[in-house]
């Protein structure tokens, strides 16, 4: 007699994988929900202002454009070129300040993240987080089956070494800080995440995702350890959130690592046009510049609204509690065509909300809007 056959394993599964909320589509539907709502209230769709998602705005579309233009107009899209991949390598190392070597490009940091994942933890392993931190971590652990133990930072925000080497044990596979912190803000001195590698019997992978709006990198510095891995993104300081690249900076044995097992899916169009864009550093430092100015400029305002706590920020976001319900000025935000991040009720910080730099006329609508609500209470 034939056995049934049983697919409850790929039930288990697939509700599992339902169950992951940290793609892309919840974006979408935010931008959605926005639009429908101004249809509503015959508001000019035009106005809306997403400030959730930490893009670049100072820099020109139009110049990036021009750049990806003249890429498209050199290639044969009908080629594979893995040679591209070594003059992007080099670029990039040049850019950093290390050897191309120690770089693995990629098409965007969080495909670098469920790399490592998938490369270095097996079901029973477990894995340290700072928290509050970027929540694709945690979510990427939950799909491998291993264990995820957040560390809170201290209350002043810095990391708390203490705890976090009590948390780990022998099958501490990985350890993830997130420098500038998303979506605290600040950076952490290498020479504390430094000790911390010293100390650990694992991976130490420092996100570095928006350390271009900060003092500074430790990329160069990192190459150095056998057991620390930098990731790195052009989603933010560069502008290319459409584009998706990212890229990892590693001891050369680690990265030759990555390399070997990576998919094959970055672009010709990708590695050309960030060689291309790699030339014209001089644009990209620019939009840097004005961006943390008016970052400043934000931060300063916001501190003169009566009712809200702002944490200083290294990004290119700002990171501010309402005093009155979050969740109530997230709304009314949302309402009035203006996309923010709602935190929810975050470890050390409590219930907080996050918007992007924008440009002056984008912070001058978003502050004009957030003063009228708690002003309405």
């Amino acid at each position: 007699m034939k056995t049934r056959r049983s697919l409850m394993w790929l039930e288990k599964k697939m509700s599992v994988l339902h169950a992951f909320d940290g793609s892309l589509l919840k974006y979408v539907d935010a931008t959605r929900g926005v639009k429908k709502k101004a249809k509503n209230l015959e508001v000019n769709t035009s106005r809306i202002l997403k400030l959730d998602s930490n893009e670049n705005f100072f820099i020109s579309a139009e110049d990036l454009n021009v750049l990806l233009k003249e890429v498209v107009e050199e290639l044969d899209l009908r080629l594979y070129d893995p040679e591209g991949v070594v003059e992007l390598n080099e670029a990039l190392g040049r850019y950093v300040g290390v050897s191309s070597e120690c770089i693995t490009a990629s098409s965007g940091s969080e495909q670098l993240i469920d790399l490592i994942v998938n490369l270095f933890l097996e079901k029973g392993d477990n894995v340290i987080s700072i928290v509050p931190s970027f929540f694709a971590y945690e979510k990427r652990v939950a799909l491998k089956e291993a264990l995820f133990l957040g560390v809170p930072l201290n209350g002043n925000l810095s990391l708390n070494i203490e705890a976090i080497l009590k948390k780990a044990t022998p099958r501490t596979r990985l350890v993830f800080v997130c420098s500038p912190n998303n979506p605290t803000g600040n950076q952490f001195e290498w020479s504390e995440v430094e000790a911390l590698a010293d100390e650990v019997s694992s991976i130490l992978v420092l996100d570095e995702a928006y350390a271009e709006f900060a003092d500074y990198s430790v990329a160069s510095s990192a190459v150095k350890r056998r057991n620390v891995i930098v990731l790195r993104t052009f989603s933010k300081a560069f502008g290319l959130a459409g584009m998706r690249f990212g890229y990892a900076v590693a001891h050369p044995d680690l990265a030759l690592a990555l390399s070997s097992t990576i998919p094959y899916t970055l672009s010709t169009v990708t590695a050309k046009f960030v060689v291309k864009l790699l030339s014209h550093i001089d644009i990209i430092k620019k939009s840097i510049e004005m961006a943390k100015v008016e970052r400043e400029r934000l931060i300063e305002s916001l501190r003169s609204i009566k009712g809200v706590k702002v944490f200083d920020s290294e990004a290119n976001f700002v990171t501010f509690k309402p005093y009155k319900n979050a969740d109530r000025v997230y709304r009314g935000l949302f309402e009035r065509g203006i996309i923010i991040k709602n935190l929810g009720n975050l470890p050390i910080i409590g219930c907080c909300l996050r918007a992007t730099v924008g440009l002056p006329h984008m912070n001058e609508q978003f502050l004009n809007t957030l003063k009228l609500i708690l002003e309405d209470g």
